[in-house]
């Protein structure tokens, strides 16, 4: 299904459209989560494949499908708050931006403050600008709103994570997120999950680089790039003598470890430059093995999360590589099936190491919960790293 984009107006700016942002409008409108994702999802299969389209004309089409399936007073409870989120302005530094019941709960959940708890302070922030009569409030005192309501409906907790992301924030260094994991565990899925939340622009796989290291360096001098990381043995030569051979005898891992080594530097070279360019990035791969990974430097001036996925039995394995053979037709599945084995010894080889350098192991059973229990973790670094000061509240 193609993209389709979104024309915001008056200003006539282009942004993808975005299911998510959607169903937080919908749940603002008074739908339960389950009727505003279906809702969503039955809006973005109508479109199909068309490649643009208005805000009015998304609006118009969102307020008809409401029209069909739900009382009339949804509809208009959706055209109200729709109209009525535009209202409030924030003022910040000589700027002004809308306010956003959407934005907001989006920003919360980055700080792994659960969606329904999320969207509930969003729409009590929303409410108590509303009932103060004033419809533009500047950066300040909106983050005390925020604040003040994550103590009064959540918990201190919530609030501490909040305080710390906006220090971190204000600090200026970049947030590095390494996502690893064997074939088939979910981390494209939880990579672009992570992205959106968090408004990181850049992700990267290490496949990615696995291609390009290969597109410029010939067969023989990298022999293992040609085959996926569950038969990189068949690039071995016959009589191996590199490093590897000390860690292990298995062929499998042997391969596996062969081709890491040759994607190493590509690896640490694209978290170099996101230090030193002070952005944001989430790398995502099989090859992710930070304890493999100079990341000294880069953990004194940015903030590294790594995980790694996991999935707990070999028939949710099995089940998920279906699943990517059904999404992803060309990719197949006949032949991840058939190296199930081969897949599941690279698993248990990289949560051991994991295991063993104490980075966070997260079996991935739903996105949403592993989604939140990398945020959550993330939280707890941010705390230690930024221990909350409520003084930040009064920065722009």
């Amino acid at each position: 299904m193609a993209k389709i984009v979104v024309i915001k107006e008056p200003e006539c700016t282009k942004v993808p459209f975005l299911r998510g942002i959607l169903v937080q409008s919908l749940l603002s409108a008074g739908l339960s989560f389950e009727h505003a994702y279906a809702t969503a999802q039955a809006v973005r299969e109508e479109l199909g494949n068309k490649e643009e389209i208005t805000t009015t004309e998304l609006k118009a089409h969102v307020a008809q499908h409401l029209d069909k399936r739900f009382e009339r007073a949804v509809r208009l409870n959706y055209e109200t708050r729709a109209a009525r989120d535009s209202d409030i302005s924030v003022r910040s530094q000589n700027r002004r931006s809308p306010f956003s019941i959407a934005t907001l709960t989006r920003s919360l959940e980055a700080c792994a403050i659960k969606k329904g708890a999320a969207h509930e302070v969003a729409r009590r922030v929303q409410q108590a600008i509303q009932e103060s009569g004033e419809y533009e409030i500047d950066l300040p005192g909106l983050r005390r709103l925020i604040h003040q309501s994550l103590i009064r409906y959540c918990s201190e907790d919530t609030a501490d994570n909040y305080l710390a992301r906006l220090q971190f924030e204000k600090s200026g260094e970049p947030l590095i997120i390494l996502v690893g994991g064997t074939t088939g565990t979910g981390k494209s899925t939880i990579s672009s999950e992570l992205a959106y939340l968090l408004d990181v622009v850049r992700t990267q796989s290490t496949d990615l680089m696995r291609e390009i290291i290969k597109c410029y360096l010939a067969p023989h001098v990298v022999p293992t790039l040609g085959y996926s990381s569950f038969e990189a043995w068949r690039g071995l030569p016959a009589m191996e003598t590199y490093d590897n051979r000390r860690e292990t005898d298995n062929p499998t891992i042997a391969g596996f470890l062969a081709q890491f080594d040759t994607v190493k530097s590509a690896l640490e070279a694209t978290i170099a430059r996101a230090v030193k360019e002070r952005h944001d990035i989430i790398i995502d791969g099989v090859h992710i093995m930070p304890q493999k990974l100079d990341l000294v430097e880069a953990s004194q001036h940015a903030l590294v999360i790594p995980v790694m996925l996991a999935v707990t039995t070999r028939q949710q394995l099995r089940n998920h590589l279906s699943w990517r053979g059904r999404e992803q037709p060309d990719r197949g599945s006949s032949r991840y099936l058939e190296q199930l084995d081969a897949i599941w010894e690279i698993q248990s080889f990289l949560l051991n190491l994991a295991d063993k350098a104490r980075i966070p192991v997260i079996a991935n059973w739903s996105i949403e919960d592993t989604v939140r229990n990398i945020l959550q973790y993330m939280a707890r670094r941010l705390k230690e790293r930024y221990p909350p000061n409520p003084s930040i509240l009064d920065h722009e």
